[in-house]
């Protein structure tokens, strides 16, 4: 097995799903995954990390992606909760304490567009899954972290417009439609080179798409576990 090996573990608003990486980014374990905590806070998603780390624990370093708004390995905000307890909450420093190993901590969509990017121009990367997940990177580095908020009305709804609930209740091609408006608003906001899908629903839509923007497989966010300790994620 080529060293080093990343433990990659993708926290989602219903599952947690890990597994272990060779150095390029191949699976060398079969994939864990549990729900995830609900209601989620600090101590049960630490307490979760740690079991999982434990049961996988042939790695030497830990990349967590996270559907929140993350910055130098700290959690500040998860749209799934309202639990202000997350507000600094040192996600890589305390697992890293309970782990023994270094760990690093993105939001889940920057840890899967590592996957995607090319490191040339403004490239975003999208993630359809129980919710939206975003991320911006200029020329191969972090740029800023946009965060797209339900709309008025649909604060509650689990996943917000463009989610998992939002597709069950719009069907397919009215969805999709959603997130083609969504793409042409992210155009005009960035003026990206290159827009990447990914996510769990990535499947479902049904667009034809420019050739600035293409769908990607899951299998990127593993590849961007790997890549995040490679680039310049800071």
């Amino acid at each position: 097995m080529a060293r080093p090996v990343t433990l990659a573990i993708d926290v989602g608003g219903s599952h947690i799903k890990a597994a272990l990486l060779g150095a390029t980014g191949h699976l060398v374990s079969d994939r864990m995954r549990v729900d995830t905590p609900d209601p989620l806070t600090p101590k049960r998603l630490l307490e979760t990390l740690a079991e999982m780390a434990a049961l996988l624990d042939a790695h030497d370093r830990v990349s967590v992606g996270i559907n929140g708004l993350v910055h130098g390995g700290r959690v500040y905000s998860i749209p799934i909760t309202a639990d202000t307890s997350f507000r600094n909450f040192d996600l890589a420093g305390m697992l890293r304490r309970r782990d023994r190993r270094p760990v690093r901590a993105l939001n889940d969509a920057q840890m899967h567009g590592l996957g995607f990017i090319r490191g040339r121009g403004v490239e975003v990367a999208i993630t359809l899954g129980t919710g939206l997940g975003s991320a911006l990177f200029i020329d191969g580095r972090l740029g800023p972290h946009v965060q797209f908020l339900a709309s008025p009305g649909y604060e509650k709804t689990k996943g917000g417009d463009y989610g998992d609930l939002a597709l069950q209740e719009l069907g397919r091609k009215k969805w999709s439609r959603r997130v083609g408006r969504l793409i042409d608003l992210l155009r005009r906001l960035t003026n990206f080179d290159h827009l990447y899908i990914g996510g769990g629903n990535a499947s479902a839509l049904k667009l034809d798409l420019a050739k600035d923007v293409s769908r990607g497989d899951n299998s990127a966010a593993l590849l961007g576990a790997v890549r995040m300790w490679d680039w310049d994620v800071e």
